[in-house]
């Protein structure tokens, strides 16, 4: 689905007209999903703050500005929203999180690219998961990640290609 496209849900949005919502989500859902997953690393909880994400949006649909991307908009809040959540909780366990079995815990899923992210996060350092996750999935441009990352656009471009070579060596050796 396009900006455009998006706009015009955002606008019917705007009005209380509620019919486009499931669009957006449909169109939105695995970026924001990723955005937390690659923070919160559990996806019980991910799911929860991606609900928790949606409704803030809903909630402050009437701040979104008209020149900014709509994916970018929710992946904001989706990071800010899971950044919350992570210190909170770091602030109440302290959890040893190299403790934990894998980046992921002991979860199945049978869809083939969540394997393929899985593998994708492990290798990546934070940063790098990021950028492959805004790039790959949520389709985002340079400019938009570096904007939701807070680092220069050139930085963005590079380690995003560095990030693809270091996954393509590490295929090839296998």
């Amino acid at each position: 689905m396009t900006n455009k496209e998006l706009f015009k849900i955002i606008k019917a949005l705007k009005k209380n007209e509620m019919e486009g919502f499931d669009q957006l989500y449909y169109a939105t859902k695995d970026i924001v999903y990723y955005t937390i997953l690659a923070i919160m690393k559990d996806p019980s909880l991910s799911e929860d703050i991606m609900q928790d994400t949606y409704l803030t949006m809903l909630e402050k649909i009437h701040s979104f500005k008209q020149n900014t991307s709509v994916k970018s908009w929710l992946t904001t809040i989706a990071r800010n929203k899971s950044l919350n959540e992570y210190k909170k909780r770091k602030r109440e366990l302290q959890v040893d999180m190299s403790e934990q079995e894998g980046l992921f815990g002991q979860t199945e899923s049978s869809s083939e690219k969540e394997l393929i992210v899985r593998e994708i996060l492990q290798k990546l350092n934070e940063t790098e998961r990021d950028i492959v996750v805004y790039k790959v999935l949520g389709d985002l441009t340079f400019k938009e990640i570096s904007k939701i990352l807070d680092i220069p656009q050139g930085t963005v471009s590079w380690k995003y290609q560095e990030s693809i070579k270091k996954l393509k060596n590490t295929y090839e050796s296998r």
